[in-house]
């Protein structure tokens, strides 16, 4: 495998939104250029759903190992993605490349974004825990309740609707940190803390590049569900290689530094 790139300085830059429906195209172009590609993909994910869903029969625990190994298997395919980009046919091996000298910062990665990820769930069992007694406190017994609900009921209904959208907002700076950390950890090198500050503030760079990528993948995604889910077994090789082709795209270029603090 070849060595990730190192230097003092990871770089970002900003692209026009259409750039999101390129990475798409790209990524069809790199996966549909060869037979054997498709197949060694294919196989690559056939074998990480085998390995990753069984941890799932195991409450919380399994959970936790499954989320941590999934980074540590997407360095891998950012390896495989960055070989079908040049023209080759991946090694099947490469799914646990992963597991090599950066397999502790992608775990790091994965460790911190899974905590981040509790947190908000934590957050929003305890404010919507408040809401539902809040709302309950204003009954005075379970006849009033029984004969005029609704007033408690709506509520509980426009809290649950208003933490919802609380956890979405949450959940986005956290999936944008996530989204091109592994890549950037496995092909520069970059640590585990400042791959995830370098992909959310590329991610921020770049909302209308991303929101197009972002709709563009949820109409691949019906399509795939609308074939019986057998266009996920094409979809899913899609998803990575098209990640890879943002990281290329907002990483790998000679421009201007990104503050990742900011």
């Amino acid at each position: 495998m070849t060595p990730p790139m190192r230097s003092p300085t990871i770089s970002a830059r900003a692209t026009p939104a259409a750039s999101g429906l390129r990475w798409w195209t790209d990524s069809v172009w790199w996966l549909f250029g060869d037979v054997a590609r498709i197949g060694v993909w294919i196989g690559m994910l056939l074998c990480l759903v085998l390995i990753l869903f069984p941890l799932h029969w195991f409450p919380f625990v399994g959970s936790l190992v499954s989320n941590l190994l999934w980074f540590v298997f997407c360095g891998g395919l950012m390896v495989a993605a960055r070989h079908t980009e040049r023209g080759q046919v991946p090694r099947f091996s490469e799914l646990f490349a992963g597991f090599g000298p950066q397999g502790g910062a992608l775990a790091g990665a994965g460790l911190i974004v899974l905590l981040a990820t509790l947190a908000v769930v934590g957050l929003m069992l305890t404010i919507g825990l408040g809401v539902i007694i809040s709302a309950l406190g204003s009954v005075t017994s379970l006849e009033d309740f029984a004969e005029s609900p609704p007033p408690a009921l709506l509520s509980i209904g426009g809290g649950s609707l208003l933490l919802l959208f609380l956890c979405l907002l949450l959940f986005v700076p956290i999936s944008m940190a996530a989204w091109l950390a592994p890549a950037l950890i496995m092909l520069r090198g970059a640590s585990a803390v400042d791959a995830l500050r370098l992909s959310l503030a590329a991610c921020r760079r770049n909302l209308g590049a991303l929101t197009v990528y972002g709709l563009v993948g949820a109409g691949l995604a019906v399509v795939a569900t609308l074939t019986f889910l057998i266009g996920w077994i094409l979809l899913l090789p899609l998803v990575f290689l098209s990640t890879y082709a943002a990281y290329r795209d907002l990483f790998e270029q000679d421009v201007e530094i990104v503050d990742a603090g900011r």
